[in-house]
């Protein structure tokens, strides 16, 4: 699948802006999987793909996950890709990237209540920091020159603009202006090590662990766009690449 990933881009392992991300099955789950299996597993459940191609000295991140038709993770890669779009039309002048990154762990909150996995308020999933077992990374980052493009930390003056109490994988805090290009990647994943220690808290009591037993051998979801800031209305450079191919 890297191979082939890497024949329609044009691009060998060196051109591309970052080491592809190829997770089948359980290997979705984890965050940045490099390793390249030689043979495949007898079942596929699920493909995520995280890859980036350049152009013109820019590089681009997208991500996209498939399932084999389960419809239980059918319905969760269709939730997030949902919660996705909405923050996607988000990427406007003035909002604190922060604040979108919050919102995106209240928004993936709703998902996990909504589908039966965790049976708690979005708002109190976030406080307790549950929503973060399932989203352990940051909502995204600034994109451009380099995959995770410099100064995401720091305003005009160049002092450094601190991350939420919590939440320290964040890689963007600054507000959004007109001009930059963010990527916009929430993500739902069934980690083991992460579970274990949920579930030795008192927040564990509220999870469904049956659910979670079930949808762990899916491994996890990440929908991923650039988005470009403007004067009105986000350019989400990705689906519009995407519709114009």
């Amino acid at each position: 699948m890297h191979a082939a990933y890497l024949a329609a881009t044009g691009h060998t392992d060196l051109d591309a802006p970052y080491n592809s991300i190829v997770g089948l099955n359980e290997h979705g789950a984890t965050l940045h999987y490099q390793y390249k299996d030689a043979d495949a597993p007898g079942r596929h459940r699920s493909l995520l793909i995280d890859a980036g191609a350049e152009v013109d000295g820019y590089a681009s991140d997208i991500t996209r996950t498939w399932g084999d038709g389960d419809e239980d993770f059918a319905a969760l890669v269709n939730a997030v890709e949902n919660e996705q779009l909405a923050l996607c039309g988000k990427v406007r002048a003035g909002m604190d990237y922060r604040d979108l990154h919050l919102e995106c762990h209240l928004r993936l909150g709703s998902v996990l209540r909504t589908l039966g996995i965790v049976d708690m308020d979005p708002g109190q999933m976030l406080s307790t920091g549950l929503t973060s077992t399932f989203f352990p990374h940051g909502l995204g980052h600034p994109i451009g020159l380099q995959v995770h493009d410099v100064a995401g930390f720091t305003d005009e003056n160049g002092e450094l603009i601190p991350r939420p109490d919590g939440h320290p994988f964040l890689r963007m805090t600054r507000t959004l202006e007109p001009g930059m290009v963010v990527t916009i990647e929430p993500g739902l994943y069934f980690i083991p090590t992460l579970l274990s220690k949920l579930k030795a808290r008192p927040e564990g009591k509220a999870v469904n662990w049956g659910k979670v037993e079930q949808l762990l051998p899916w491994g996890g979801v990440r929908i991923e766009d650039e988005v470009h800031c403007t004067d009105g209305e986000p350019e989400n450079l990705t689906r519009d690449a995407f519709a114009a191919a």
